[in-house]
């Protein structure tokens, strides 16, 4: 079996068109990430790896994150949420330019779950170079994000389709 993601958009509109098994894998990965978003413990993904530092220096970037990575992270698990509400798993998933707002910023934050280190401090020559285990995925997640942000930023009267 081909595994596949087709990302059409029209008049405002985003659909994601994918083989049975990647939408299994998808909606798994991306209901796991929201449970480690709201878990404890070893499992929870921690803020200095979801969100990208502020400030040059380190010690202004965790004040940062002190003060206001409780509200980010709730707005990335409300996302999720809203996702994972909308989708159950099925092989097509219909969204406005909310929803595909939504799906953008869960595939983002999904990465974090699968890097050794935040996303923003691998070098780009190691994210692609090396393509098995979480940086297959990373990759992929991050293509997928692409292929869902060009559609939602498409023209109305101009229809896109990319393939995955």
């Amino acid at each position: 079996m081909t595994d596949f993601a087709h990302v059409t958009a029209w008049s405002g509109r985003v659909r994601l068109a994918l083989a049975p098994n990647t939408a299994s894998v998808l909606h798994r990965t991306l209901t796991e990430v929201a449970a480690r978003l709201g878990g404890s413990g070893r499992k929870r993904i921690a803020d200095a790896t979801l969100f990208p530092d502020a400030y040059r220096r380190r010690q202004p970037s965790a004040a940062f994150r002190d003060r206001h990575g409780a509200a980010m992270r709730a707005e990335v698990a409300a996302a999720f949420s809203r996702v994972l509400a909308a989708w159950d798993g099925a092989t097509v998933l219909d969204l406005d330019l909310a929803g595909a707002r939504d799906l953008r910023l869960v595939l983002a934050h999904a990465q974090s779950a699968y890097l050794r280190q935040p996303r923003w401090e691998v070098p780009a020559d190691d994210l692609f170079a090396t393509r098995w285990g979480s940086e297959t995925k990373v990759a992929w997640l991050q293509e997928l994000e692409s292929h869902v942000a060009t559609a939602a930023l498409a023209r109305d009267d101009v229809p896109v389709f990319l393939e995955l």
